[in-house]
Order: C-alpha cells, then structure tokens, then sequence
C-alpha cells in the first residue's frame, strides 16, 4: 500500500528532477497510472470499503434497536434506553449472542447522526437579556443552607447580575427583576426566560404563552418584551446558563460564610463587578462592550415597580392573617375585617379600607407566628387576665425594665398592680413604644413603681433622643459608599414616594 512518502518521491523526481513519467514508473517499480495519481494528489486517497462490512449478529436485531430509540424521544429524558440496557433487553428477548461494545458502538453511531446543529447567534447592544434561577449551598454564620440565585445576564456585553434569594417564588422573581435594572441603570429591549412557573402559567404549541398577571404588569410598568424558549431548550438561552455555573462554580466556590444573605449578595455584586474585566474569545473587553451596551438600554420608570405577590384575605378572632404558611399580627382593632396582604421578599405589608395597618419582617421557617405585641395591648383592657398567657406577651418582649416594674406594681398593689401596668403598656399607642420605654427605664431607675410617674415623666421630661437611620432596604441603588454616578431619576423616586405618603397621611 503506497504511503504519503511514495506520493512526495514520485512528485519530486517529476516536477523537481524533470525525470519523464515513464523513468519514474520503470525506476520506483510504479505503474504509469500510480504514477499519475500521484501527479495529481498530494497524498493517497483514504482506504474506502467497496461495499458495508458485514455484521452477521447485529443485523437480525438491528431493526429492533431501532424501533426503540425511536420510541425514547417520545418518553422523559431520564426513563430512556441506555447500550447496556437495550443489551440486556436483547439478550433476554431476542437471543443476542453479540457482546455489549458491539451494541454500545451502534448506539453511539446513531446518537452521532442525531445530534443537534446550532446557528451561531449575534445580538446588537440592548436588545436581548437572559434569566434563569440557579441554586447554590452557602454558610451563613456557620450553618450550611442552600440558598436560590437569581441571575440575569446580557447578551452582547455578558455583563451580569446574581442575587441571592429564600425561595423561587414570585415576589423574588419580580424583586430579582427591579435590582437588576437598578444595578444596570436601565432596561433591555426584550428578555429571554425558560418556562418558569413565576412568569408562565400555561404552555401550548408554538410560541403561545398563558403569562403570570403580575409579569404582564412588570412588563408593563418597564415596557420590555419577553421571548420563552421551547420546551426543554435551555440552549436557547446560553448566556445565562453559563452565567449560573460560573456563579456556582466560581462566584461560590469555595463555599463563603457570611453573616447573612445581603452580605453574600454585596459579596456577589463585586463579583458581577469584576467579570467586567473579562475579555470574550475576539479579545474584546467586556466592560468596553458594556460602554456601549448601557447607553442603549431603556430608562428606568420614574417610580419602583412595587415586587410583591398579592392576596385578599379576612382577619380573623385572633387578629390574625396568613401568607405563605405563617400567621401576622394585625391591630385588634381590625379583627374579622377585609384585608389585602402584600408579600414582599423581606416584609409582609397588611391593609385595611385601603390603609397600612401592621408591616412585618418577612418568616421563612422558624415560628410560624409573627406577632406584634403592641397589636394587642387594647384588648388587655377588657382582657387583663391575658397577659401572662397570651403568646404576643411570652418571653418579655419590651425587656427587663418593664418585667421589673410589673413585679414591683404586683407586689405593692396586688391586682390593682397589674391594671396600672396594662395602663403603662396602653401609653404606647399615645406616645409610642421608644419614649414609653425610656419613660419606664427613668422610672425604675428612681425607684418610681407607678403608671403615674411614667405619666409624668412624658408629660415633663424629655425622654432621651431615638436614633433614626434613613431605610434604604427598598433602595438598592442608593446603598453603599463608592464613587459611582447615580441616576438622578432615583433621587425623583424617592421625592416622588415621599409626596405619596404625606397625601395618604393628610
């Protein structure tokens, strides 16, 4: 059999040494015709079989092996044959005397021919973003738990954002939206999601799409348009699949310990941050490419889109509501009343005729009771008898000052001591819960055991100054210290939001 170095002899000695065809045939031993195959190819043409090599065992069962692989597109992905299953299959019905590589190598043959051909994809600046969830394992003050990322990453630039959430429900899918657009400062054309169950409701053929309502409001409220890929075509959107493992993988291995969820979504900002110095396979700079990608997005709106999940509900006996598996509080006062319950991702907001009555930090776990005990103090008046036993009231929740006085009212005055304590206790609703405490520490400090002198003491002395922060949790733009440009649309919000609550309160 001739080989590439008998190709490159014939050739040089023609076309270099000027020897005559014939000269060449008679000195290497060559037919003429060998000799101008070499003329013409540069190397000898691969060995072909005239006719397909025979397989006497795998041809009688080849058409069974067949029919099953056709049958598994039509079954789940993970209940589908494997080689070695369909061996055994064959051996057990068939009588295949063949060994399990002659059916693996079949197998992998026809899988070849199946497989799928991508178009590669270009996307202009602002046009396309994609979403998706992710999952991640994380400690938090030294407990290990599994934590939900929410991830969203542009196609043109790659630059991305992870956050970090409780759950995969629809209030974080919709927080998740409104930080990134705030981390980005502004708005992609047209987003790209999987079938996820917090934005589609009912999927049918083709492109149809029964959608969330609170996701057509969000869409509405930053007027971008959603693309949903087909069923079980994650490929379609390739861009932030990859940014999920790249979370996983690189973002959050090793596994970091924080102090709690908003320490690892500060921790997974920088990260998102530092991808920007990435450059793409044609050594482009990412953060070049998110120059000119960020001025093409769409504003953000002029207020903050509210991402909570909504329910009507009714009071009950207990003054009692319930969201998601756990029960809030509410002011006795609106008991067996219409509610309207705001879920958020870090608070529970209840509303009453329209008004916000009771605001509480969103559980997750734990107790599922979330009560106020000031929620309860006017019905101490007709119910003293409660105060020991009622669950609002268990483990001192105003402190050791007020478990004091109590004792010493008791002491002195019998059950006259505990209705002077409830009145102490029903001064909060008058002058709020800080001042009433200092009124008490002052109290016990002097040896003062008396509603009167608590009494007195608002009424004459100024109590000590509470320190106030500005609560920017809803804010995420406005958090931190660096010496990044804010939009001044966010400054519009906030003055715009403060307007709304003076109208609500006049």
């Amino acid at each position: 059999m001739l080989t590439v170095e008998h190709y490159e002899l014939i050739r040089r000695k023609v076309l270099i040494d000027r020897m005559s065809r014939r000269a060449v045939a008679k000195e290497l031993g060559h037919s003429r015709k060998t000799v101008d195959k070499a003329l013409a190819e540069a190397a000898p043409p691969p060995y072909r079989l005239s006719q397909p090599r025979k397989r006497p065992v795998l041809e009688p069962v080849q058409s069974v092996i067949d029919a099953w692989l056709e049958e598994d597109q039509q079954r789940p992905r993970k209940q589908r044959h494997t080689a070695e299953r369909i061996y055994e299959r064959l051996c057990n019905e068939h009588q295949f005397t063949g060994s399990v590589g002659t059916v693996q190598r079949y197998v992998a043959r026809r899988k070849l021919g199946r497989q799928e051909v991508f178009m590669p994809l270009v996307f202009a600046p602002g046009e396309e973003a994609q979403v998706d969830w992710g999952e991640a394992t994380v400690f938090v003050r030294s407990k290990e738990r599994k934590v939900q990322l929410f991830c969203m990453r542009f196609c043109h630039s790659k630059a991305s954002f992870v956050y970090p959430y409780e759950s995969q429900n629809l209030e974080s899918f919709l927080d998740g939206h409104v930080r990134a657009f705030e981390f980005f400062g502004g708005v992609p054309k047209r987003l790209a999601y999987d079938n996820l169950k917090t934005a589609v409701i009912q999927v049918r053929p083709g492109r149809w799409r029964r959608l969330h309502e609170q996701f057509i409001e969000l869409r509405s409220w930053h007027l971008f348009e959603s693309r949903f890929c087909n069923v079980a075509k994650g490929n379609e959107k390739g861009n932030v699949e990859n940014l999920v493992k790249r979370a996983e993988r690189t973002y959050l291995t090793p596994l970091p310990d924080v102090l709690d969820l908003t320490a690892l979504a500060d921790k997974l900002q920088q990260d998102c941050q530092a991808e920007l110095n990435r450059s793409d396979r044609d050594g482009n700079s990412y953060r070049t490419l998110w120059e000119q990608e960020r001025v093409c997005l769409l504003p953000l709106p002029i207020r903050q889109f509210a991402a909570c999940r909504q329910r009507t509900t009714r009071v009950d006996k207990y003054s009692l509501v319930q969201f998601d598996e756990h029960l809030y509080s509410v002011p006795v006062q609106w008991a067996h009343r219409p509610a309207v319950v705001q879920g958020f991702v870090d608070r529970v907001a209840i509303l009453c005729e329209q008004q916000l009555v009771a605001e509480h930090r969103r559980a997750y776990g734990g107790d599922r009771h979330v009560l106020e005990p000031l929620h309860y103090i006017r019905l101490l008046e007709r119910k003293p008898g409660c105060l020991d036993q009622a669950r609002p009231f268990q483990g001192q929740p105003w402190g050791e000052d007020f478990a004091l006085l109590r004792r010493e009212l008791e002491y002195r005055n019998g059950d006259e001591g505990t209705r002077q304590f409830i009145r102490v206790l029903l001064l909060m609703e008058e002058h709020g819960e800080d001042r009433v405490r200092a009124a008490v520490k002052m109290c016990v400090a002097r040896r003062a055991f008396h509603d009167e002198a608590v009494v007195s003491v608002l009424r004459n002395e100024p109590t000590p100054a509470i320190s106030r922060r500005l609560d920017l949790a809803h804010w995420p733009a406005l958090q931190g210290v660096g010496e990044e440009i804010r939009p001044s649309s966010v400054y519009d919000q906030l003055r715009e939001a403060q307007a709304e609550g003076e109208e609500v309160a006049a």
